[in-house]
């Protein structure tokens, strides 16, 4: 008997270990899958599998932390399906479990005042365990677990579904990272590309190859960013004045030494050969470990003031 029950119990701890595993390829996929909804729609799809239940769902909840709404769940649903909204205030067990900051499991939600009716009975559920999703010490949602029968739920469900809302609280944070790093990157664009000067970034030793230039160095100079970009010798060299190269070399070098800072005021030839006079300031950007690895800089034309002063 005792040998029974022995095997029993490793054959137990197989089949969790095997779903540690699968976990652990999750949070693989994870970090590879770009899309949102595609991210969190692996997760809780490998969630209702793994913790066999009928149903999984991601559900936020609003600025104003009044309602609490899906935003993903397992299955298959239409693409216009709609999402469901419920009260926090009519969602005893919900509440808990975003204040609490830890798990709410329930049995049997048939006559339990703490499950929304609503979500309730549109959802069938009867069992139900709410996992809170955690940025720092904060709770923004949540990993709703659903079977539509009466569920006991044991510590090794609750322990692996405790994982996976971590997973999702990390993607879901990384979406918010990346969208707010994308929009950031969206102004920056527009703020430079509409400046009435040249922005550039390029390597700190001498050709000084370039890795981006701003759109205004066509309209200023007559060469398109492109041009500028894809020559490997450093198209600004061609373009100095050949009186100019020398101080600008050997000022860039002290500046990469010392301060990491450097101004200058230099000639460069347009497309039809015209030499305008240009004001450089930039500065040295480094690695983690301080080491230089570019200069970002701004060009303003100053040939006007030039000619006022001459």
């Amino acid at each position: 008997m005792q040998d029974v029950t022995g095997r029993s119990r490793l054959e137990d701890l197989r089949r969790y270990n095997e779903k540690l595993e699968r976990l652990c390829r999750l949070t693989a996929d994870v970090a590879r899958l770009g899309n949102e909804r595609t991210t969190l729609k692996k997760i809780v799809d490998t969630a209702a599998d793994l913790i066999a239940v009928q149903g999984v769902h991601i559900a936020l909840v609003d600025r104003d932390e009044q309602q609490l709404y899906g935003v993903i769940s397992s299955g298959r649903h239409p693409q216009d399906a709609p999402r469901l909204k419920t009260q926090l205030s009519k969602s005893a067990a919900a509440q808990k479990a975003l204040k609490t900051r830890r798990p709410v499991a329930i049995k049997n939600a048939e006559d339990d005042g703490r499950v929304n009716r609503r979500a309730r009975d549109l959802m069938g559920i009867r069992g139900v365990a709410y996992l809170p999703l955690l940025s720092g010490k904060e709770s923004f949602g949540l990993l709703i677990l659903v079977t539509r029968r009466p569920h006991s739920w044991t510590s090794r469900e609750l322990d692996l579904a405790k994982h996976f809302a971590d997973v999702a609280s990390v993607a879901l944070e990384n979406s918010r990272l990346m969208t707010q790093l994308a929009e950031t990157e969206i102004r920056f664009r527009s703020l430079v590309e509409h400046i009435p000067a040249i922005v550039y970034l390029c390597e700190v030793e001498p050709p000084f190859r370039t890795h981006y230039i701003s759109p205004q160095v066509n309209s200023m100079l007559g060469y398109p960013p492109q041009e500028w970009m894809s020559d490997p010798n450093g198209f600004i060299m061609k373009i100095v004045h050949p009186e100019d190269i020398g101080g600008l070399i050997d000022l860039t070098a002290e500046a990469a030494r010392n301060r990491g800072f450097a101004t200058a005021e230099y000639r460069l030839l347009d497309r039809q050969g015209e030499v305008r006079w240009f004001r450089d300031e930039c500065a040295l950007v480094r690695d983690p470990s301080g080491t230089p690895i570019a200069w970002h800089g701004v060009l303003v034309e100053i040939t006007g003031m030039k000619k006022m002063l001459h």
